[in-house]
């Protein structure tokens, strides 16, 4: 039995999203024969024939590949599969066929052992040592110094690598060493502990004739955040234009001699440290994540056919045919869990993009390092002219992907922030200090803003659309809002406001302090879902909060090395105080004939105390933009002729911090309020914002627009975006509600379901009475429900809402 074509005989084919390309190459121009674990699948339409065979055993392994190439005139036997690479060796030694000397690939297969062919050769290497126990790898980690690298010996992939900085932190580094399996990798009785090398990271794919290696293709890695080494894209442009090339060459050339690797096409990694290139690894075969698919988009030369040509003992054509830059970017769920759908844009609607490919299907489980080993939902491959246009490309089509997860429920209320620019912000060739800005002013008031409890002084990045997609449902949410007392109650803001739980006094209040024009000021409670944003609150006017963190950003873009990334980055900063006082002056005319207003910034008297720092903290802002600000509360004023006097000046504009949900029913509340509102009717002060807009941030005005019996009122387009950014929100009343598109009783099927749902005052603030779930239930889809309030006015109502960050002080 003859073939016309040479036959390739290849051992292991591994995944077909990362090596589908290379058999299409190969069965392109050879007879291409299979010999793996089991029978082909996706890999039939490229083999001729196959042989079933334990590819890790070279004495199994043996009887099929001899009989492969006892049937042709001319054959060769090739494999990129890691496991597989010290059977081949020696298979194709004892047949007299082209590969790799099985005493070099075994080193390669060991890390520890490719350690000390280096040292024997004399070579500059990456400080080391084996261990067998926490003690050990302690012992070593402190010789060697911190930070270092724990890595299993055989496994590969960085699973199961992680650097320690500390001895805590290294004996954690073990356990997941020592404890990581893959089967068919083999292990090693020590994991290896080695010096950390803080600086860029690359990959060369090299082809090896006669011992004499030459590398050919360097891929620039990015890495997620530390302490893993989860490799999450590769960049592929020119590079012996660098100043490292030649040193890498050398290291390179140098480490495949030390080695003793002979032929083959390999894949060498190492970093671009302080004192020049330091090696990481050398593996015995062809480079994975789709590197040399990269390669031949960006150069023309195929990796996969050289290799074939290397074992066919011919010279292979490296010349390249063209010089452009290939970017490939991989995509991650946000949490440990099934996948339900992987989203990605066509490669037609996105200049640049080329190729995007779903890495995992529905009913798949992703987990996150440590637990898994690359939990990839999706690859997006770009090419361009230069680095920035594949950027570019790839940032857009990230932003038109997504991948679905059903996981824990409490971790998909807490799905990062996750975009390219975040990531680029927290990579490997920064350092630890950099991850944070210093001399940031009042980082003591961010703890405390947030609850008591530890704040990083560091940025959250969100990308264009997510912002474009956020103005546009929060612009149109909060014009729905406005529309709730026309479309339900009649034009009846009485109705409206005693719906929502305000007291007598409260509802008197508010409408006396009503306006003309509801100031378009209003802070959304936010958290993330692999979905999109969804939304907790949406308070309105001016006591609303929160503005105070603008001031963080503000100190951010003064920082050198921050301000340079945000350069590089082309990142915007809205500044939120600016913004506000545009409304200001906007629904406060008279202001315009104040040289410099005397802005009393004003809390109720009962929070006063705690609230003062944060009001403190933004008086400088207040003072940049034209205004004399000073902090106090209600009973700070004095009046005098129809004017509001503080310590003896007049105020020009009360900006009120104080909310209806802090007046009691008592007649102290109409002692501090009713000669505000006197003043404000003379036309004597200004209020920003008038009371009236506490309705429209009500948490029970969201459940209104949630409710199904309201679906009438709203249009098509009205109800997909109330569908599309509000969790399922109901007052909490003995009735009937639709849930899923069932009929429930509300109050058992709340009982029943705690674990998935969190009750809220509908008119306090600060997560003041939230009553959070309790364990959460394995599944998505955490629900809210309102509740009656006890904390401090007995009328509030109450709405059950999704658990998430909003126990916190908001503001």
């Amino acid at each position: 039995m003859t073939s016309e074509r040479p036959r390739v005989i290849l051992v292991g084919s591994r995944i077909r999203q990362y090596r589908e390309y290379a058999l299409a190459s190969l069965a392109a121009r050879y007879e291409v024969t299979l010999v793996a674990p089991e029978a082909p699948t996706w890999q039939a339409k490229y083999v001729d024939t196959h042989r079933i065979a334990d590819t890790t055993d070279a004495h199994k392994l043996h009887p099929a590949v001899a009989d492969l190439r006892g049937e042709v005139a001319e054959a060769a036997v090739l494999t990129w599969d890691e496991w597989s690479l010290v059977a081949v060796s020696a298979v194709a030694r004892k047949l007299g066929m082209r590969a790799m000397d099985p005493a070099a690939a075994r080193i390669c297969r060991d890390k520890y052992a490719s350690r000390q062919a280096l040292e024997a050769a004399g070579m500059a290497a990456v400080r080391h040592a084996p261990a067998a126990s926490e003690d050990e790898a302690v012992a070593a980690a402190e010789a060697i110094g911190f930070p270092v690298v724990v890595k299993p010996r055989t496994l590969g992939g960085s699973f199961g690598v992680m650097v320690a900085r500390d001895a805590d932190g290294l004996r954690q580094a073990y356990r997941l060493a020592s404890g990581s399996r893959l089967d068919g990798a083999g292990t090693a009785d020590t994991v290896l502990i080695e010096e950390f090398v803080q600086g860029p990271e690359l990959s060369i794919d090299s082809t090896v004739v006669d011992g004499v290696a030459t590398p050919v293709c360097v891929a620039r890695k990015r890495l997620g955040p530390q302490p893993y080494f989860e490799e999450v894209g590769h960049l592929v442009t020119a590079w012996r234009h660098e100043p490292w090339a030649d040193a890498v060459t050398a290291l390179v050339q140098d480490a495949h001699r030390a080695v003793g690797v002979d032929f083959g096409v390999t894949h060498t990694e190492l970093r671009i440290g302080a004192d020049g290139p330091r090696l990481i690894e050398l593996n015995g075969r062809l480079g994975g994540d789709l590197i040399p698919h990269l390669h031949q988009l960006a150069t023309g030369v195929d990796l996969a056919r050289a290799a074939a040509e290397i074992a066919f003992e011919r010279t292979p054509d490296l010349t390249p045919a063209r010089e452009r830059s290939a970017e490939i970017r991989f995509l991650y769920p946000a949490y440990d869990g099934t996948v339900d759908q992987v989203v990605l844009p066509d490669p037609a609607e996105v200049d640049g993009l080329v190729e995007a490919v779903a890495l995992a299907g529905p009913g798949d489980e992703l987990l996150l390092p440590p637990r898994g080993l690359t939990p990839r939902s999706a690859a997006l491959i770009a090419v361009g002219e230069t680095p920035a246009d594949t950027r570019r490309t790839l940032d857009r089509a990230e932003g038109l992907s997504r991948t679905e997860v059903t996981g824990a429920a409490a971790h998909k209320l807490g799905a990062r922030v996750e975009n390219a620019v975040t990531r680029r912000f927290f990579d490997h060739e920064r350092t630890a200090a950099r991850m944070t800005v210093s001399g940031v002013r009042g980082v003591e008031w961010f703890r405390y803003g947030a609850g008591g409890g530890e704040g990083l002084n560091r940025p959250v990045f969100l990308s264009a659309e997510d912002v474009a997609v956020l103005e546009r449902d929060l612009n149109g949410l909060f014009e729905l809002l406005k529309s709730v007392p026309d479309r339900l109650f009649g034009g009846d803001l009485r109705a409206f406001a005693k719906a929502v739980g305000m007291s007598g006094t409260q509802t008197e209040l508010v409408l006396r302090g009503a306006a003309d024009e509801l100031a378009p000021l209003s802070r959304a409670d936010l958290y993330r879902e692999t979905g999109g944003f969804r939304l907790m609150e949406l308070n309105t006017g001016s006591s609303l909060g929160g503005w105070q963190m603008g001031e963080f950003a503000r100190a951010l873009i003064k920082d050198e090395e921050f301000a340079a990334f945000a350069a590089e980055e082309n990142l915007v900063f809205p500044d939120p105080l600016a913004r506000i006082t545009e409304v200001l002056r906007r629904q406060a005319p008279s202001l315009a004939a104040v040289e410099r207003p005397l802005l009393a910034i004003t809390d109720w008297p009962d929070g006063f105390e705690k609230s003062k720092c944060w009001m403190e903290f933004v008086v400088p802002a207040f003072e940049a933009l034209g205004f004399e600000p000073v902090v106090c509360h209600l009973g700070d004023f004095a009046y005098e002729d129809g004017k509001v006097l503080h310590q003896g000046r007049r105020v020009d504009v009360v900006y009120r911090m104080f909310l209806p949900g802090e007046m009691p029913d008592e007649p102290g509340t109409y002692a501090l309020v009713d000669p505000l509102l006197e003043a404000v009717e003379a036309g004597t002060v200004e209020l920003f914002a008038s009371l009236d807009c506490e309705l429209y941030g009500n948490k029970g005005s969201l459940a209104m627009l949630s409710d199904e019996r309201n679906r009438a009122a709203f249009t098509e387009d009205e109800r997909a975006l109330i569908d599309r950014i509000l969790p399922w929100t109901r007052f909490v009343r003995d009735e009937k509600v639709t849930f899923e598109g069932e009929k429930i009783d509300l109050m058992p099927y709340a009982i029943a379901n705690k674990d998935r749902l969190v009750l809220k005052p509908t008119l306090l603030y600060g997560g003041v009475g939230v009553t959070p779930a309790g364990p959460p239930a394995r599944r998505s889809g955490w629900r809210s429900c309102t509740r009656p309030s006890t904390a401090r006015t007995s009328s509030s109502s109450a709405c059950c809402r999704p658990p998430s960050a909003s126990s916190r002080r908001t503001g």
